[in-house]
């Protein structure tokens, strides 16, 4: 029991905080505790990456995607994303995985540290817009390779998709 005495500052036992905490948090040792601070505090010095970076990096690392975006889509993210996704989309009909490895190794990376609008952007015009309601083996295959939390992100979409056209019926 907890005791409150007007000089002192509360005692709180171990026992007190029994059902406070659920038990697979209560397991947590301080090594693995800095660890994840550790890991956090990486996760927030790491810059975030802009519509401007996915550009440098579609020119370095993917040139023929780049060369997929003209002149009337440039400067709009959405736009720019979906040209990666129409490169991908290409490569998986080609049943080319080599490449529809690396646009997915770019975009988990990018995804990862992406700002609000990119992270949107590729949500929505990548990831939903190149998975969406595709069945077929080689779009099966080309999403095993997607990170979880791109994975996690998928399903919850397509929940909302098959919502959506359960209520339009």
């Amino acid at each position: 029991m907890i005791e409150l005495s007007p000089h002192t500052p509360p005692r709180i036992e171990l026992h007190d905080l029994d059902g406070y905490f659920p038990p697979a948090e209560s397991a947590l040792d301080f090594k693995t505790f800095t660890s994840l601070r550790r890991m956090v505090g990486h996760q927030h010095n790491q810059p975030q990456i802009k519509r401007a970076d996915f550009i440098k990096q579609i020119i370095l690392y993917l040139p023929e995607v780049a060369a997929r975006i003209e002149e009337s889509d440039f400067g709009f993210v959405h736009l720019e994303v979906g040209a990666m996704k129409l490169a991908t989309q290409q490569a998986i009909a080609k049943h080319d995985f080599v490449t529809v490895r690396r646009h997915l190794l770019l975009i988990v990376d990018l995804f990862d540290r992406a700002d609000a609008g990119l992270h949107d952007a590729i949500r929505i015009s990548y990831l939903e817009a190149l998975f969406l309601g595709e069945t077929s083996v080689a779009h099966l295959e080309a999403r095993s390779l997607l990170s979880r939390p791109m994975e996690n992100l998928l399903r919850q979409a397509e929940l909302r998709w098959k919502k959506n056209r359960a209520v339009g019926s």
